[in-house]
């Protein structure tokens, strides 16, 4: 019997996954991470305002300081986007917003499956500390890992619509007790349901390792387990190479998000490629996906951003013109989200 993944319009076999985007955000809510407004008039008036192409140079330095830029919430543009990703052979989309306190949107995410065609494959999980509600950080592992089940079984409150994948975060350096305790339960749901288990680590220090020993300690399978996000430690070959070797994915999932600001570096797609290209020279090609995390107004076409069709339009060409060759392209936009997703 053929594997297949739970996408938002119901199960997908893994031969009709085709291109897959592995980690997007069609609809999000990152405004847990706004700076808040800055002190002064100017400031007041400047931070409030939505996000136009006229301000967004603005909005591109200070990214985190307009409320607007951190909620993707608009049908329209969520289907703009999609569409262009299908114009280059784009078939699936993996939305990395796995509860609602993070802007997830199942009767959205139907829509925009059901208007384009596209596969469009939902999370369910919890986010970051800070996106957290104080009844959330009182949960326990039990309670976690029992909501994180009924999902899967019976959909998303009395939506009917039913996730795909697992999908936690970190903000500290894994010792913050309830992102611990939704680790802990994901492993756990994972052991019961076989699907895939997406975490966001802590990303400024190769401490993944501690991630992993927990999910082995909740019985989870490591070879469902993709660590996001490690683009950031991309120049950590041999790091980076130990959490292959444990049987999980890695994900390179910032293509198209370069931008230096106050809050955080990202490197070029071009460095980007070149950790994928170490990667694959240790052999690793089959434990390799990329994507590009867009979450935030600025990276999308509406707003001048680059979108959704930055991998299929510009970085694999890229990536064959550093040398990469066809199976080892196919290996990581296709046949990897496919062995990554489905069960």
């Amino acid at each position: 019997m053929m594997a297949s993944v739970m996408s938002v319009l119901g199960p997908i076999p893994e031969d009709r996954l085709g291109f897959t985007l592995p980690h997007e955000h069609l609809f999000t809510d990152l405004s847990c991470y706004w700076n808040g407004e800055p002190q002064g008039d100017t400031g007041n008036v400047l931070f409030r305002q939505e996000i136009t192409l006229k301000n967004r140079n603005e909005v591109v330095l200070n990214p985190w300081s307009f409320k607007d830029n951190t909620v993707l919430d608009d049908l329209d543009s969520a289907l703009l986007e999609t569409r262009a990703f299908m114009q280059y052979s784009g078939k699936s989309i993996v939305d990395c917003s796995p509860c609602r306190e993070m802007g997830r949107n199942p009767q959205g995410l139907w829509k925009v499956s059901k208007a384009t065609g596209v596969n469009v494959i939902m999370a369910a999980g919890r986010y970051t500390l800070p996106s957290m509600t104080e009844k959330d950080k009182s949960l326990s592992v039990e309670d976690l890992e029992r909501q994180f089940v009924n999902e899967f079984l019976n959909g998303v409150n009395d939506s009917g619509i039913k996730p795909g994948f697992l999908k936690v975060g970190f903000v500290s350096k894994i010792d913050e007790t309830a992102e611990i305790r939704s680790l802990r339960a994901a492993g756990r749901a994972q052991k019961k349901i076989g699907c895939a288990l997406a975490v966001h680590p802590y990303i400024w220090e190769p401490v993944s390792h501690l991630i992993l020993d927990m999910l082995e300690e909740e019985g989870c399978d490591l070879r469902r387990v993709i660590l996001c996000h490690q683009d950031y430690l991309g120049n950590h070959t041999q790091y980076l190479d130990s959490l292959v070797k444990r049987g999980v994915y890695i994900e390179f999932d910032t293509f198209g998000c370069g931008m230096i600001n106050d809050r955080m570096w990202q490197q070029s797609d071009q460095e980007k490629i070149a950790f994928v290209k170490k990667q694959i020279e240790l052999n690793n090609e089959e434990c390799i996906l990329i994507s590009g995390d867009m979450c935030l107004k600025i990276m999308l076409s509406k707003w001048d951003g680059i979108g959704y069709v930055n991998i299929p339009k510009f970085v694999v060409p890229a990536m064959r013109a550093a040398g990469l060759n066809e199976s080892a392209i196919q290996a990581i936009t296709i046949s990897n989200p496919q062995k990554a997703f489905c069960h």
